[in-house]
C-alpha cells in the first residue's frame, strides 16, 4: 500500500537517496504516517534507519549541524534553514519497572521497533527509499484501526510500562473523535484502578497535561480522563466550561488552576513549571481573586483573568 506524502517531499526524497547510497533502509515514522494516511499535513516527521543513523544524519545536514544522543541511538540534525529532524536506528525498549523510563537496546527489524510504540495508529512507517517511496509498512494493523477510528495498544503491559499512554489515549481520542477498542479500554481501567498513573513523576504528568492544553479543544480529553478516573492524578478541579474558548495553553492552565477544588497557586507550584511560566500564572490568579482592574498584563493573563471573573 502506498500513501501520499503531504509534507516536504523533496527533502524526504533526498534523504531516501542518501540512505540508499549507504545501503540503509529509511522510513518516516510516528505521527506523520498516521496523519498522511488520514490525508492531513504533519509537523511530526522523524526518521527511522536500519543501521547506524550517524553517517546518514551527517550527510543529510551538510552545511548544518548534528547532535548525537548515543544513549538513545538517535542523532538530531539541524538544517542550514533551521529545520530539525531526528534520526533513530531500529531499537527496542525494556522497562525495568512500571512507569520507569525504558532502557534502549538495538532491534533487528522494523517490526520489532514499531512494536515498542504506544498505539497501532502510531506503529506505521513510510518508506523513503527511491524504489519504494511512499510505501506503508504496517506490521501491526494500524491502517485498519485508523479506518475504524479505534485506538489499540500493542501489548497488554503497555499502560503498566508507561502510564503516560493513558493521557495520550485521551488526547488522540479527543483530537480524532476515536474510541479505545474494548481490550484497550479494559487495560486503561485496570491501570487506573491499580494506581499506576501515580507512579509517574510530577514532571511527566505535567507534560501530558500541557500537551492536552495545546490541543484545539482540550476539554474533550479532560472529560474522558475524568470519566476514566485518571484525571485526579494530575488535576482535581471541578469543571472547565470556558476552557476551549481560551487561545493560549498558559491561559487555559491558569483557568484550570482557578477552578473550584483545583488548588490555585499550590497546584501551579506542584507542576514544577519554569518560573517564566509559573510566575505570570500565579499573578493572574491573584488578580482574578482580588477583583481589581488589572493593568499591564500579557494577553494570556488577561484571557485567564476575564474567564475566571466571569464565573464568580
Amino acid at each position: 500500500m502506498k500513501i501520499e506524502i503531504a509534507d516536504q517531499r523533496e527533502t524526504l526524497a533526498a534523504a531516501g537517496k542518501l540512505a540508499a547510497g549507504l545501503g540503509l533502509e529509511l522510513y518516516a515514522v510516528g505521527g506523520c504516517a498516521r496523519d498522511w494516511l488520514l490525508g492531513r499535513s504533519s509537523d511530526d516527521i522523524d526518521f527511522l534507519v536500519s543501521g547506524d543513523p550517524l553517517p546518514l544524519a551527517r550527510g543529510f545536514a551538510a552545511g548544518g549541524s548534528i547532535t548525537p544522543f548515543d544513549k538513545f541511538r538517535t542523532v538530531r540534525a539541524f538544517m542550514p534553514d533551521g529545520r530539525r529532524f531526528d534520526f533513530a536506528g531500529f531499537r527496542r525498549e525494556v522497562y525495568p519497572a512500571p512507569a520507569k523510563l525504558p532502557v534502549v537496546e538495538p532491534a533487528a527489524t522494523l517490526a520489532e521497533d514499531l512494536l515498542r510504540r504506544d498505539f497501532t495508529c502510531n506503529a506505521m512507517a513510510v518508506s523513503l527509499l527511491p524504489e519504494s517511496f511512499g510505501g506503508l509498512a504496517d506490521p501491526h494493523g494500524g491502517a485498519a484501526d485508523v479506518k475504524a477510528g479505534l485506538l489499540r495498544v500493542l501489548h497488554p503491559a503497555s499502560f503498566r510500562d508507561d502510564p503516560t499512554r493513558i493521557y495520550r489515549c485521551a488526547r488522540f481520542a479527543a483530537r480524532f473523535g476515536w474510541t479505545p477498542e474494548k481490550g484497550t479500554a479494559g487495560l486503561v481501567a485496570e491501570a487506573v484502578a491499580a494506581g499506576q498513573p501515580g507512579l509517574l513523576s510530577a514532571e511527566r504528568l505535567r507534560n501530558e497535561l500541557v500537551k492536552i492544553l495545546k490541543e484545539a479543544k482540550p476539554s474533550a480529553a479532560l472529560d474522558l480522563l475524568a470519566a476514566w478516573k485518571a484525571l485526579a492524578f494530575v488535576y482535581r478541579g471541578e469543571g472547565w466550561p470556558r476552557l476551549d474558548g481560551l487561545s493560549d495553553w498558559r491561559a487555559r492552565l491558569a483557568y484550570l488552576a482557578g477552578r473550584p477544588g483545583a488548588g490555585g497557586e499550590d497546584f501551579i507550584k506542584g507542576l514544577r513549571l519554569e518560573r517564566t511560566v509559573s510566575v505570570p500564572i500565579v499573578r493572574a490568579l491573584a488578580l482574578a481573586a482580588r477583583g481589581r482592574e488589572p493593568l499591564g498584563l500579557e494577553p494570556f493573563q488577561a484571557e485567564a483573568v476575564a474567564a475566571l471573573r466571569e464565573e464568580r
